[in-house]
């Protein structure tokens, strides 16, 4: 039979536990004790004050693949077996994760066979997953709590409840009862019976205060060994003659907090009512979540009113947002504390886009295709113990490579454990600063937030406040840590920004190196890539942190908003003669392409379904075009308002649609072309089917661009679809 002893800290269960152990050995029972503390003294009195190796040092030694059980196991006092799980060192790893490794290696070990009953002696204060592992039901089958009549015993005790309970639920029975070990307060016996009964559970032994067990302690020894204490051993035989295979076990019904106050403490409120010549019943101070139900219908009016924040999709956690945008600062090297699955997972999602533009249309994304990124590779060990050994070492090897930066970005892992990584920090110098991003995982966040917090951290210790602004200079905020156009959307802002005498001072950060993040305030102006609301977020930071001025509006899409961009931006350089010649010259060159199309594509019916809600670069190209817009359904799951500049009451726009109509809409409307940011449906002899770009290029051409791919694609489209792939194969291999 397996036993779990639990209690708060300093409440004598390993002395409990020892003794007990001692009487089960003493009546024939092959025993074995396991402590599951920390402090690894639980076998003290069964060694006769030997100190055990414990199984996390021993694994730390020899691996967790490797060891021998004898080399941990011992034999006590009565042939008692003797083992101490441990854990590390105070203020750094995760204990609790330690008893997890020490149960997977005694498990491996078959550790309790041989055995007739195994002791778990283990801490209670704390009932986190690791050191709830001993009261599982493959290793527990009967719980007994040690508990005196202090308060925040009693609430430990209650605590250990919750825990079996939320194993357990109503459906088992496995706790033992109560070993209630006396201190001698006011009111003791009073406050441990109205807890037992209560919780409805049995108080199994009373250990009396004695200096027997004083005595005991000062020769390292149990007191089931010493003579002249026949009346406590007779309290340990007692408690050991209840354990059995047939002894009654009770399911565990824990308390609420307000319970458990009411029951241990209602002798003291009671007399202290009648002392104020009052019949009050003793209240919380705490009245928070009154009052919060009390503000409930003011709170979900406001709520109403406020609309819903507008939110990207989601694609994984801070660490993995800090990380992507983290690579973007060029000449730095970034490392990830963290196991070597999070740092895949990440270089993955940097990296994947990159190979793809490259292969597919030859465009290099640098910092995708190879992001300066490095893993710590934290290990079980460094989970138990800490791993701030190992990032030290890493940082360390890293200073004497050379990079201009080191941002360092903890994760899930490392931030549960509590490695504080901004002690890294202090290795900073004014040549090699060390930035540290404690974006752990999604206890920070979701990846947004990650992106988030990498930029004002990166702001906040590399951006120079002392310096000047210098003319026909900007900045450019805000580009997509991942996206497929953010190179050649680049080079046709870079383009533009020469053919009017602008120099670009810093991509913040889409490509910079750290000087030109130190020098980000030499620019009179910012320019967003995007209008999104992690970009308007980024810019009234940024406004209110360093005073930065922003142009209107982000960076153009479409004919019409380049225009009006590019004629604010040379008013305010001063240089409306360029920004007229070079909106010439792009305007002759978008007619051209028009004229040029038209003649293929004049009268087709477009069926259309997007995320995106600015759908004026895409429909002033239909119109252009002479092409028919039979329907718009938009997928606004970001409830943003749609945009349609020129007479959108002419579209037939539908911003709650869902998609649910598509076949029925299609056999009614009967378009030419179905166009959706997901190519979902399958092509037909009816109609043609294209993906529309979630981020669509900028400037003057980006509704061309995607008409002449359509006009391709209807060159090509005959019966069968217009790439009969089975038809080819046959022609040209069979």
């Amino acid at each position: 039979m397996d036993i779990a002893v639990y209690g708060k800290g300093g409440i004598g269960k390993s002395t409990v536990s020892a003794n007990l152990s001692a009487a089960l050995a003493g009546s024939g029972a092959r025993v074995m004790q396991i402590g599951c503390d920390p402090k690894h003294d639980s076998t003290r009195l069964l060694m006769h004050g030997e100190s055990l190796p414990t199984v996390l040092e021993y694994l730390r030694t020899v691996g967790k693949e490797n060891g021998e059980l004898s080399e941990i196991l011992k034999e006590g006092s009565f042939g008692v077996g003797c083992i101490e799980a441990g854990g590390p060192r105070p203020g750094v790893g995760c204990a609790g994760r330690g008893i997890i490794s020490a149960f997977e290696f005694l498990d491996r070990h078959r550790a309790r066979e041989g055995y007739d009953v195994t002791v778990y002696d283990v801490l209670g204060d704390v009932v986190c997953g690791g050191f709830a592992v001993p009261v599982r039901r493959e290793y527990a089958d009967a719980v007994f709590l040690v508990t005196s009549g202090e308060f925040m015993a009693l609430y430990a005790a209650n605590n250990i409840l919750r825990g079996i309970r939320n194993f357990d639920g109503d459906k088992y029975q496995r706790v033992a009862g109560i070993i209630y070990n006396e201190r001698l307060l006011e009111d003791e016996d009073g406050r441990v019976r109205r807890f037992a009964e209560a919780v409805g559970l049995p108080i199994c032994a009373k250990v009396p205060r004695s200096s027997s067990f004083a005595r005991a302690e000062q020769q390292n020894r149990t007191l089931m060994e010493l003579e002249d204490c026949q009346a406590e051993q007779e309290i340990f035989r007692g408690l050991a003659g209840q354990i059995s295979d047939e002894m009654r076990l009770y399911e565990a019904r824990p308390l609420s907090d307000e319970e458990l106050e009411r029951v241990v403490l209602s002798k003291e409120q009671s007399e202290s009512a009648a002392g104020n010549g009052t019949a009050k019943v003793f209240q919380r101070e705490d009245r928070s979540e009154q009052c919060l139900q009390e503000r409930q219908p003011e709170r979900r009016e406001a709520e109403s009113e406020r609309p819903q924040a507008e939110r990207p999709p989601l694609y994984g956690c801070a660490f993995n947002g800090a990380a992507t945008a983290a690579v973007n600062l060029t000449d730095a090297l970034v490392i990830v504390h963290s196991p070597r699955a999070c740092a895949f997972y990440t270089w993955q999602n940097i990296s994947s886009p990159g190979r793809k533009n490259l292969y597919n249309r030859g465009i290099l994304m640098p910092s995708a295709i190879s992001p300066h990124l490095e893993c710590t590779d934290m290990k079980q060990e460094d989970v138990v113990f800490g791993g701030m050994d190992r990032l030290r070492t890493a940082v360390r090897e890293a200073m004497k490579r050379g990079p201009k930066a080191i941002i360092v970005i903890s994760s899930c892992v490392s931030g549960i454990i509590g490695d504080d990584i901004r002690q890294l920090e202090e290795w900073s110098t004014e040549e090699l600063p060390v930035i540290t991003i404690p974006a752990d995982g999604d206890i920070a966040g979701d990846y947004m937030e990650g992106i988030r917090l990498c930029l004002h951290t990166i702001a906040g210790k590399l951006i120079d406040r002392s310096v000047a602004p210098q003319e026909n200079c900007v900045n450019l905020i805000g580009e997509a840590g991942v996206g497929n156009n953010r190179a050649s959307n680049y080079r046709i802002f870079q383009n533009w920004m020469q053919k009017l005498g602008i120099r670009v001072n810093c991509r913040f950060l889409g490509g910079a190196k750290r000087e030109e993040v130190n020098g980000f305030l030499r620019a009179p102006l910012n320019l967003l890539a995007a209008d999104t609301a992690d970009n308007r977020e980024l810019k009234d930071w940024l406004t209110e942190q360093y005073g930065c001025r922003f142009l209107e509006g982000a960076l153009p899409v479409g004919a019409a908003a380049a225009e009006r961009w590019l004629r604010k931006l040379g008013v305010f350089f001063d240089c409306e003669e360029q920004a007229e010649a070079l909106i010439s010259g792009q305007m002759e060159a978008y007619q051209r392409e028009i004229e040029a199309l038209r003649p293929q594509l004049a009268g087709k019916r477009v069926f259309l379904t997007t995320i995106n809600v600015n759908l004026d670069w895409l429909l002033s190209v239909l119109v252009d075009l002479g092409m028919e817009v039979c329907f718009i359904g938009v997928l606004n799951y970001l409830r943003q308002t749609v945009k349609v500049s020129d007479h959108p009451e002419k579209y037939p726009i539908d911003e709650a649609f869902n998609g649910d109509r598509t076949e029925e809409l299609l056999a009614d409307l009967k378009p030419d072309i179905v166009v959706a940011n997901y190519a979902t449906q399958k092509n037909s002899d009816a109609y043609l089917v294209d993906a529309l770009p979630m981020t669509p290029a900028i400037g003057f051409t980006a509704g061309i661009e995607v008409a002449k791919r359509w006009a391709q694609l209807l060159r090509y489209q005959r019966k069968g679809g217009w790439m009969d792939d089975r038809a080819l194969f046959e022609k040209y291999f069979s």
